[in-house]
């Protein structure tokens, strides 16, 4: 009977037990609940270890699923020791000797409504801890992942040589396809697989490289990955550089503003959940930047904190993040015969995140009408529930400074009930600025360019500057959209301005007064400087079109009032200058300039009717209510400042 015994295991062995190949099918297919097919050979040795051999390993897809399988393996070979087995304990990894597949192919497809190919029957018992495998070879690894919920199509291949002890550790991943209807290619490089796959947070780190390229970007990653599985954390330094941020932002998942070509240069790093980003080097158009973030995935809605610093911005390299260029960084189409950009702004991104961010840069450039820069700009930069606020801001430019704080509310609203659709996000926008004592003369270039002409045309005299004083205002703005144009198009508020302890050219005065005849002297002996009494600007916004409810400049020669509007919904200008020389002369035609057109093809001319003095008396009277409630913020503690204007104002009551 024994003898028996030993003969039939010893054929049993030698034949690899192929009678259990149909048991095994059942008992999986039972198990997955889904058909499950072992092809042969299977060959299955039990002495010195457990060996198992089978030429191919099927498992399909569940119904539903345009797919062919799940799985489908061919060639497949696995080793256990009986030492592992004896000492297994349920909460312990389990151990295999070695496990080699000639090739793999997986369908992983996902439909929106959640169901995927991948989902088995729930199964209660606990989780054990991923197997630990001694040594791995895949030689031929492939992987279709269609996901609409998270706008995949990826397909993956994939092989990976580790363990044996005549080779080096090496795993290769290649994926291409498109991820959110962007084309992504990307290739990753380990020292081998198993190490990062442990599931131990004590396990060395691997070295990884890895590159990707996504719309438009091209990423570079160099450093160590370690507990894939488990605490999955990464260490490297990387390298990004593309058309703009706002592609970045779409593959990370994170709000990030359109904007001109950009490189990226820094360190990552992922200890456990809390990523900590680096940015030693960042240059966005002409601006360089740099910065240390934190990022905190575990709330509810994630958390970015840091600082953002610079030694130059440039503040032409925003405008991309108000619509002149589209998200992959081309160029936005423009409407016909408008300037302002009208391409929606992707506000509604900014409940993904909230943030608190310090931003220092040490200059900001304001653009090419201006002589001196914003130096340095501070503020705080923060997103809570949707809402993006810069407060705090506190910037130095010319001897003056700015004040205050922008914020746009883009906050989901997520009270309503689960059967009513989710109206669309309006974002409301507000601007509350104050800007004290600007050098006018300073701050604008064209008066540095004017003397620098007469300099290098060799004239003794320098003419005077255009114009200078300091400024001070505030604006008190609100208005709501999703674009530029809408914004704009809806403004309501308040913009006031007064230059004090200033002056004016002489041929600027007389230009606006058309007097020809002391406009060519000037040409002729050159301009000279004229103080200004009163220069007061109050500005009216409703639903986008301002009207002036003062605009006025007084000069011992001249005062100069404008009247009429402009509207931003429709780009239009319909502004009357009118002057009133307080000189005589004979070629004085004073008619008032009119203004109009759009702001992409302004015009002026003289205005046809009646002439200035018949018109102005009006005018006046229609100002000096406005120009009476104004003086209150004139008078900023200076009586050399405000007592010319109320000098003005009564002057202003006997104009006729």
């Amino acid at each position: 009977m024994i003898l028996a015994t030993i003969v039939v295991i010893t054929a049993c062995e030698i034949a690899g037990w192929p009678f259990l190949r149909a048991p095994v099918e059942k008992f999986l297919k039972t198990k997955l609940e889904r058909v499950v097919s072992l092809d042969a050979p299977f060959k299955l040795h039990l002495l010195g270890g457990v060996k198992l051999e089978i030429g191919g390993l099927y498992i399909a897809a569940p119904d539903g699923f345009d797919a062919p399988y799940l799985v489908d393996a061919k060639n497949i070979a696995l080793a256990l020791r009986y030492s592992d087995l004896i000492q297994f304990k349920s909460a312990e990894a389990f151990r295999i000797k070695s496990l080699q597949v000639d090739s793999i192919d997986a369908k992983l497809i996902r439909h929106a409504d959640g169901h995927a190919t991948w989902q088995f029957k729930p199964d209660d018992s606990p989780s054990n801890p991923i197997p630990i495998i001694e040594t791995l070879i895949v030689k031929n690894g492939a992987a279709q992942f269609d996901d609409p919920i998270t706008q995949s199509a990826l397909s993956m291949s994939f092989n990976t040589n580790e363990g044996s002890a005549d080779n080096t550790p090496t795993s290769l991943v290649i994926v291409k396809g498109k991820f959110r209807q962007k084309p992504l290619n990307g290739k990753i490089n380990t020292d081998g697989f198993l190490p990062i796959a442990t599931q131990d947070a004590s396990s060395p780190a691997v070295a990884t490289t890895l590159w990707l390229d996504y719309g438009g970007i091209h990423a570079d990653f160099k450093g160590a990955a370690s507990d894939l599985f488990g605490r999955q954390d990464i260490k490297g330094s990387y390298n990004i550089k593309g058309a703009s941020l706002g592609i970045l932002g779409d593959l990370i998942d994170t709000p990030l503003p359109t904007t001109d070509p950009f490189k990226l240069s820094g360190n990552i790093e992922k200890d456990d959940v809390v990523w900590l980003i680096k940015v030693a080097s960042a240059t966005v158009g002409r601006s360089s930047l740099s910065g240390n973030f934190r990022y905190d995935p575990k709330p509810a809605k994630p958390i970015l904190s840091g600082t953002l610093s610079g030694s130059q911005f440039y503040l032409a390299d925003l405008a991309p993040a108000f619509g002149s260029k589209n998200e992959d960084g081309s160029q936005s189409k423009k409407r016909d015969g408008h300037a302002i950009p009208d391409r929606p702004i992707d506000l509604p991104s900014l409940n993904k995140l909230d943030a608190q961010i310090k931003v220092d840069l040490t200059y900001l450039e304001l653009g090419n009408a201006f002589n001196h820069p914003i130096s340095p700009f501070k503020a705080d930069l923060s997103i809570d529930n949707g809402k993006l606020t810069l407060s705090e801001i506190d910037a130095k430019t010319a001897d003056g400074s700015l004040s205050g704080l922008i914020s746009v509310d883009a906050h989901a609203d997520n009270t309503a009930l689960a059967t009513q659709p989710i109206a669309p996000v309006i974002p409301k926008w507000k601007i509350d600025l104050v800007w004290k004592n600007i050098n006018l003369e300073k701050w604008l270039k064209v008066s540095e360019e004017r003397k620098q002409e007469a300099k290098e045309k060799g004239k003794k005299n320098t003419p005077p500057a255009y114009v200078t004083g300091q400024l001070n205002g505030k604006t008190n703005l609100s208005g709501t959209g999703n674009s530029t144009a809408q914004l704009l198009g809806s403004l309501d508020g308040d913009i006031a301005m007064v230059i004090q302890n200033g002056s004016i050219s002489h041929l600027i005065i007389e230009v606006l007064g058309l007097d020809i005849a002391q406009g060519l002297g000037m040409l002729i002996r050159g301009d000279e400087s004229l103080p200004m009494q009163c220069a007061v600007i109050d500005l009216k916004a409703t639903k986008g079109l301002v009207e002036p409810t003062v605009a006025m400049i007084d000069t011992p020669v001249t005062l100069v009032l404008i009247d009429g509007n402009l509207s931003l919904a429709k780009e239009s200008l319909n502004l009357r200058l009118t002057a009133k020389p307080k000189n005589m002369s004979p070629l004085t035609a004073r008619s008032p300039i009119h203004v109009t057109g759009t702001f992409s093809d302004p015009k002026a001319s003289p205005e046809g009717g009646p002439i200035a003095a018949r018109i102005l008396g009006g005018l006046a009277l229609a100002i000096i209510n406005p120009f009476a409630a104004i003086l209150p913020f004139i008078d900023t503690g200076d009586s050399s400042a405000v007592s010319p204007c109320k000098q003005s104002l009564t002057n202003l009551k006997s104009v006729k």
